[in-house]
């Protein structure tokens, strides 16, 4: 009898423990934060006391399966992080792609997969590790799950976008603190795995078109397809969406200057350029693979888009759903109302994207107190728990400002996948 009891008592302390290691309790991830970029440690503190990790490490070397000096940079004792989050003092910046993703990198040297920066997060329980995670680029992430996404229908992919791709660069307090919603450039962007890239397009006559926001002027827009042009070699399996949703100077756009400007984008990223499929629906990723043209380009003026029966490349207006929202509960809730009700999308381009930021008001403007820095940091974890946790199987196309203090990318590579995918990172 003794023996029977001591047999259940060993199977249920099992049992605890491959609950503690397989379940969501304890898994870590690191972001960088939007407002000065030092790394923040984050983990999942939802699960019974008994199951939570007692100690989480900030380390320069992957905790797991070594023997030599991991590198310690900062240990945590989690209870003094009821929240699962610490912004540590340690800088990330903008330090060199690893894997040869470098832009300045030759296309050759680039190896497939992903690749970790040297900063690792892991999480114990009684000093067993429960996860492990590096803050990584995901160049290849399509092409290294591509067995698992194959047969996935490209409107049901979860795909992870940037707002305002474009508004990365400028000078001056008033355009680093309201203008600008990225501190990363294109090819920075798509190398993390962001797939989706929102353009708005000002025409300033003989200096030529320029990524705007709003009516302001950030940079010459060419450069910037360069950039684009430059992944796609180097990357050809990775489906990318861009967006040029809005042509915001002058304010009479005209069909002679959106001419002029088509006939841009086709001479520098026509050759990638996928036909629009009609029956995008019943269209598999497979499909879309076997064509050989892995970039999507949107354009958000209808009548122009049927006036360009020729232009078989262009694609209809994708349609944004914006909360202009003021606080976290707003657009939460903008969010959910968006998911819920949005209804039968158009034949002709059902991609959808939920602009998942928040809208400095003019007071805000006028007085300084919410900048979009700071409003990306109040966003961004909440970001990541909203679509880890609830709206990510509902959702298609998610931009956010300030992509690296959020976890959408790698959200996004888990539920295309199912959560099967191949996580070996070197």
């Amino acid at each position: 009898m003794s023996r029977a009891c001591c047999v259940i008592i060993i199977s249920q302390i099992i049992f605890v423990c491959v609950d503690a290691y397989n379940s969501k309790c304890g898994k870590v991830h690191l972001t960088v934060s939007a407002r000065d970029t030092y790394i923040e440690m984050n983990w999942i503190t939802e699960c019974p006391k008994y199951l939570q990790p007692d100690e989480i490490i900030l380390s320069r070397k992957n905790m797991a399966g070594r023997d030599e000096d991991q590198d310690i940079l900062l240990r945590v004792q989690p209870l003094d992080y009821p929240d699962g989050y610490l912004k540590t003092k340690v800088k990330f910046g903008h330090p060199f792609l690893p894997g040869g993703w470098d832009y300045n990198d030759d296309v050759g040297t680039k190896a497939p997969g992903p690749h970790c920066f040297p900063y690792w997060i892991s999480s114990f329980n009684n000093s067993h590790i429960i996860d492990s995670r590096c803050l990584a680029i995901q160049p290849t992430w399509m092409a290294d799950n591509k067995d698992l996404l194959a047969d996935r229908y490209l409107d049901t992919l979860l795909l992870p976008g940037t707002h305002n791709s474009g508004a990365f660069l400028g000078e001056g307090t008033f355009q680093e603190q309201f203008i600008l919603n990225q501190d990363r450039d294109i090819w920075t962007q798509l190398v993390f795995g962001i797939r989706y890239l929102d353009f708005r397009i000002g025409y300033y006559g003989a200096q030529g078109f320029f990524l705007n926001h709003d009516k302001f002027r950030i940079q010459e827009v060419r450069p910037l397809f360069q950039q684009i042009k430059k992944f796609l070699l180097a990357s050809p399996n990775e489906m990318i969406v861009l967006d040029f949703h809005r042509f915001p100077y002058p304010s009479k756009f005209s069909e002679e200057i959106h001419n002029r400007f088509i006939k841009i984008v086709n001479e520098d990223l026509g050759e990638f350029a996928a036909t629009v499929l009609s029956g995008m629906r019943t269209t598999k990723l497979r499909e879309f693979w076997a064509l050989n043209k892995s970039l999507i380009i949107c354009y958000n003026n209808q009548a122009v888009v049927e006036s360009k029966k020729n232009e078989t490349w262009l694609w209809h207006p994708l349609r944004q759903y914006w909360g202009d929202a003021r606080s976290l509960q707003d657009l939460k809730r903008h969010i959910r109302k968006v998911i819920d009700e949005r209804g039968d999308l158009p034949k002709a381009n059902p991609f959808w994207a939920l602009m998942a930021e928040l809208t400095p008001r003019p007071i805000d403007v006028f007085f300084g107190t919410y900048n979009l820095r700071k409003l990306a940091q109040e966003t961004n974890r909440e970001i990541t728990k909203w679509f880890r946790d609830e709206f990510g199987k509902e959702s298609n196309i998610v931009a956010t400002d300030y992509f690296v203090g959020n976890d959408i990318i790698d959200i996004a590579i888990d539920i295309n996948t199912r959560g099967n995918r191949n996580k070996t990172i070197s």
